[in-house]
């Protein structure tokens, strides 16, 4: 049995893993479908753990005037490209969490208000952000330790960042949100932040019910997301324990084959 989709009129997008291909683009197909999507008058919102700078390539790409959630939570835009929310972590956890990052073989990163901040360069995690062009600046662990993140984010090989969330949950547990966007990527944030909560926020701004959502997603970063929508639609390729939490959601094409697109297109287009 097939269901309705009519009333829905606010479709938030993952962006890796789900909206872009492989090569971190959108397709000519994604963008025409996206833009019939809107010209329906329909809402549409980017939620992602990207920065905003990190994606307003995309957002101009698709002819501007869209609500953007990033950094899983941390900022919030709203369509007229204003700033409705933001959360920093502590200072305190700054230092706890660059203090373990030097314990583990892992690359750290922070995320500012504007920028992009590492101590140490890893040349593989650019290629994501060749489409973009928002690159990190190498600086000292002073800085970093001083200066108010959006969130910290550490790459590296799964079983490493695996060890370091235990470290973590042990030592700071009461005061974040620690989730996995990537199995190579463990993203940490204020405590209550993440995509769900900040879709209640937005919507609540722009006076749009929460009933009339659908969001695609793929990753555990997406969790609090799916829990908030009316429609999860989860990737063919989203990671086995995503799948596992909701079995009965509707999937989706794989994002190297449209298939965002190729579900809007059978389903309300």
């Amino acid at each position: 049995m097939s269901t309705d989709y009519t009333a829905v009129n606010t479709f938030v997008f993952d962006m890796d893993g789900t909206l872009l291909n492989n090569q971190h683009e959108l397709s000519t197909q994604t963008l025409d479908t996206l833009n019939a999507l809107r010209g329906r008058n329909a809402h549409v919102v980017i939620a992602t753990g990207r920065h905003i700078n990190d994606i307003r390539c995309y957002i101009e790409q698709l002819g501007g005037g869209i609500a953007a959630i990033t950094c899983n939570g941390a900022n919030i835009h709203d369509a007229n490209g204003s700033l409705i929310a933001n959360q920093t972590l502590p200072l305190t956890a700054n230092q706890v969490l660059i203090a373990l990052g030097n314990q583990f073989d892992v690359y750290t990163n922070l995320y500012t208000h504007s920028e992009w901040l590492v101590s140490k360069p890893c040349e593989v995690m650019l290629k994501a952000h060749v489409e973009s062009q928002f690159f990190y600046r190498e600086t000292s662990q002073q800085e970093m330790l001083e200066t108010p993140a959006l969130k910290i984010m550490f790459y590296g090989e799964h079983a490493e960042l695996l060890a370091l969330r235990n470290q973590i949950n042990s030592d700071l547990t009461s005061s974040l949100n620690i989730t996995f966007s990537d199995d190579n990527y463990l993203e940490i944030m204020q405590k209550n932040i993440s995509k769900g909560d900040a879709l209640k926020i937005l919507l609540a701004h722009q006076g749009l019910p929460l009933d009339q959502t659908m969001a695609f997603g793929d990753s555990m970063n997406d969790v609090e997301l799916f829990r908030t929508v009316a429609h999860p639609i989860l990737m063919e390729n989203a990671g086995s324990k995503l799948q596992a939490l909701f079995p009965n959601a509707k999937r989706a094409q794989p994002n190297y084959e449209d298939g965002v697109a190729r579900f809007l297109n059978e389903h309300l287009l």
